[in-house]
């Protein structure tokens, strides 16, 4: 079920994304990092096209469907990693870096390495999956998405302690941050709530303070049903919020949090309702009412 969760969303996202825009875009502007230093500028002048780049979309839309529907699950969900670890390499090879696929791209290398094919796909219908393994070879996966995840947010407290600390609880820092992401082309800018920040500058603290506090405590979700529930409800607010003052939204960090979804648990409530559906006898007609016995 993560598997299926995950790799739709990345399925969908990639599906709704123009890869030609950025195939208009000349290679000499990119400045490849890290393990794309690597690669032969040969490859980014053939990628780097109209064609390529749908080329390129195309691969990718296949393996992330193939993943989403378990089909061939070991082969796609380690083609998916790898594509999309890529894409992320020739993305941020123009300048610009956002952390929030980030999760993604750990969570689909666990997936690629995981027997996550097992029950929920095709290729289970089809009987090509084990049928009983030891449940550490689940759990672990799960543990470790959730870890990953959970560190995202909570190294985003500690980032912001170490280079602003209590500064960042200013009453100027909320309200400046907003109105600049409202005004920079790096961002979206349909929004203009931030114009509004100034005028309530003094309670922004509050609201700084409550959002840093969140992030710290995020990793009580790993190990605690109840305080998972208001965590994640929390980020959800915590993400719309964001998007709606600062024109920043992290529709990726909210699309993983299927992996603190207990399916186990969920999938027997959903039974036992439909149990409880079929067995409930059906009231009588207005005749059978009226009808003496």
């Amino acid at each position: 079920m993560v598997r299926a969760g995950v790799c739709g969303f990345v399925f969908c996202e990639i599906l709704l994304t123009s890869f030609s825009d950025l195939g208009q875009l000349p290679v000499t502007l990119l400045r490849p990092t890290g393990a794309m230093k690597l690669l032969p500028w040969r490859l980014y002048d053939l990628l780097l096209t109209p064609g390529g780049m749908l080329g390129f979309k195309c691969l990718m839309v296949i393996s992330l469907g193939a993943a989403t529907l378990g089909c061939f699950t070991s082969l796609a969900t380690k083609a998916s990693a790898l594509l999309f670890v890529f894409y992320e390499g020739v993305l941020r090879s123009f300048g610009h870096f956002n952390h929030d696929e980030m999760p993604a791209v750990y969570i689909l290398v666990v997936l690629a390495l995981a027997p996550c094919g097992d029950a929920f796909s095709l290729d289970n219908l089809r009987g090509k999956t084990r049928l009983r393994r030891s449940e550490i070879l689940y759990g672990y996966p799960i543990l470790l998405m959730r870890i990953l995840l959970a560190w995202s947010y909570f190294s985003s407290a500690l980032i912001k302690l170490r280079v602003a600390g209590l500064g960042y609880l200013s009453a100027d820092n909320l309200p400046a941050l907003a109105i600049e992401h409202s005004l920079d082309n790096l961002h979206d800018t349909q929004y203009k709530f931030a114009f509004s920040l100034p005028q309530i500058s003094k309670y922004t603290p509050i609201f700084v303070g409550l959002a840093l506090a969140w992030e710290l405590l995020f990793p009580l979700a790993i190990f605690f049903r109840r305080a998972r529930f208001i965590i994640l409800t929390i980020g959800i607010g915590f993400h719309l919020a964001t998007m709606f003052l600062m024109n920043i939204f992290f529709p990726y960090h909210i699309a993983m949090y299927v992996v603190f979804v207990d399916w186990g648990r969920f999938l027997a409530k959903v039974r036992s309702w439909a149990d409880r559906r079929v067995r409930r006898p059906e009231p009588p007609s207005l005749i059978e009412r009226l009808t003496p016995p």
